[in-house]
């Protein structure tokens, strides 16, 4: 039987295993979005490269089998970019990126609970973490470490589904908020989709997934932020919705929205 979940808001209910069990620091004027002394750089190389990118590719590889389609996109380009991928990972969603750009380096916008559990802030923060700012004094310091990952060539990753839906077989509508990024910074945005299968053998296992890219997609600066947010938005979610249709995504767990059964509340 097909595990089901029932939810209120396509935007807003969270279904990640770690809701509600980790606390929000607060992201102000005094976290350090960017540390640029020579011993950070080493050591994030080291960390980054050497000992978490091969376990990552073993991971991700050969235990979830997650491949990637059309990565000639993403290679093309010689500066920096965006990267949209749908959120439907606990673990698997922080690793995922790093093997869909690679060689790029990949930085991930997170949410503040990324950087509040105690002991792995700066490994974290190491592996690519840029937290969302929780002050406007913050929001300063957070555009300018966008704008350095994108001059460092590296794929910045943002999930515009923002919460997580384990295994969700389609694409849920999302803002044209976060597309401010690539307008502001005149950078191309890459849409991703994950598609799941269903295995052959052990059917009733967790299924197997592909990551589809996009072709490069430019914002269109003859147009008013607003109405080239809007644009972007519309290209990748297009391509993120219609891909996972067109590959007909395995439904692994069925998401059932509240409205359409009647007053039932409880997840199985």
């Amino acid at each position: 039987m097909v595990k089901e979940y029932f939810y209120k808001d396509e935007r807003n209910d969270d279904f990640a295993a770690t809701n509600g069990k980790i606390g929000k620091d607060v992201v102000d004027g005094d976290y350090k979005y960017s540390r640029n002394s020579i011993g950070w750089k080493i050591l994030s190389f080291i960390v980054y490269r050497l000992f978490v990118t091969p376990l990552v590719w073993a991971y991700v590889k050969l235990w979830l089998g997650i491949t990637v389609k059309n990565r000639k996109g993403i290679r093309s380009l010689k500066d920096g970019c965006f990267l949209y991928l749908n959120h439907t990972q606990d673990v698997c969603d922080a690793f995922i990126p790093s093997i869909a750009a690679f060689p790029k380096k990949t930085y991930i916008v997170t949410g503040p609970e990324t950087v509040s559990i105690k002991g792995i802030r700066l490994l974290v923060a190491m592996l690519g973490a840029i937290p969302l700012p929780t002050t406007f004094s913050a929001a300063k310091h957070y555009e300018k470490k966008l704008s350095e990952a994108i001059k460092e060539r590296a794929a910045v990753t943002v999930f515009p589904e923002a919460h997580i839906w384990p295994y969700c077989n389609f694409v849920r509508h999302f803002s044209e908020k976060s597309f401010s990024y690539p307008y502001k910074t005149n950078s191309p945005v890459i849409a991703g989709v994950a598609v799941y299968r269903q295995r052959r053998i052990f059917k009733n296992a967790h299924p197997r997934a592909t990551v589809y890219l996009s072709d490069p997609i430019y914002p269109d600066k003859t147009l008013k932020e607003k109405e080239a947010r809007l644009k972007l938005r519309d290209q990748t979610y297009d391509f993120m919705s219609r891909t996972a249709k067109e590959q007909q995504s395995y439904e692994y767990i069925r998401y059932t929205k509240i409205a359409d059964i009647g007053d039932s509340t409880q997840t199985t």
